[in-house]
């Protein structure tokens, strides 16, 4: 592929139910030696915690997405699922094909297996995420690999918050957001922080986080969340949508309600 021809275009092979948790980015590349172009689809999606059966979600993303190309265009392209996972446990790539070991071989030929890109977060060593041209990804990747290790989170939220004052306001605004939502950091400590923070950058992070003006907003919703993980079988996904709070939050306030419901047996 000629990646000097690389063009993002504004489709998407993604059906509306699964745009809340999944998203994709399609390219058209023109093809080495050659004025034929090809268009590529790149299916992105992210993960938390391992999940052994992510093999078989990603493959009925591919599918529904080759679904989509025919009701759009009559015709397929290459979708290459991208995992980004960002979880505390151990979890290694595997393939569909994995999970049927012991099949006799005249079977194998049966399976729909392909392969998807996957990036451990937490096998990435900081300095090559800070070596990223793009400071969104920097800050995010930050953010992410540490969500769920609070010391370390807390030590980087300057590096990420400097890193986000780069960004248009929207993106911004997210990053601020997601990077105290998942800190588990009480009101008074998430001041103290912003308190050190440079004169030029504090203002926007108070604006942002609104100094938690609406703090009984947010007691409000974490009741609504721990009601829905205690009396629900919605999936942490579901829940957030609901109330509209990331997924990270939701498995958070799962995994309380577990460690509360074992220390009280």
């Amino acid at each position: 592929m000629d990646f000097s021809t690389l063009t993002q275009l504004p489709d998407t092979y993604v059906s509306k139910e699964l745009r809340k948790t999944l998203s994709d980015i399609v390219y058209a590349c023109r093809i080495k030696g050659s004025r034929r172009k090809v268009k590529i689809s790149l299916l992105l999606e992210h993960k938390s915690k391992p999940d052994l059966f992510t093999p078989v979600q990603l493959g009925g993303y591919i599918f529904s997405g080759f679904q989509r190309q025919i009701a759009q265009e009559r015709k397929v392209s290459p979708i290459i699922p991208v995992l980004l996972y960002h979880g505390r446990e151990k979890w290694e790539y595997h393939t569909l094909a994995s999970h049927f070991e012991e099949l006799d071989s005249g079977l194998r030929p049966f399976l729909p297996d392909y392969d998807y890109v996957y990036h451990n977060l937490g096998d990435i060593p900081d300095h090559q995420i800070q070596n990223l041209e793009n400071k969104f990804l920097q800050a995010s990747f930050l953010a992410l690999k540490y969500s769920r290790l609070k010391e370390e989170l807390i030590k980087r939220i300057p590096a990420i918050l400097s890193l986000a004052m780069e960004q248009r306001n929207n993106l911004q605004n997210n990053i601020i957001v997601y990077t105290f939502e998942v800190s588990g950091l009480e009101e008074d400590e998430i001041i103290t922080l912003i308190e050190q923070t440079p004169l030029n950058i504090k203002s926007t992070i108070m604006d942002t986080l609104n100094i938690f003006e609406k703090r009984g907003i947010r007691v409000q919703t974490e009741k609504i969340v721990r009601n829905l993980v205690r009396s629900s079988n919605l999936t942490d996904e579901q829940i957030a949508g609901a109330a509209e709070v990331t997924g990270e939050y939701v498995a958070r306030i799962r995994e309380s309600i577990k460690s509360e419901t074992s220390s009280n047996r």
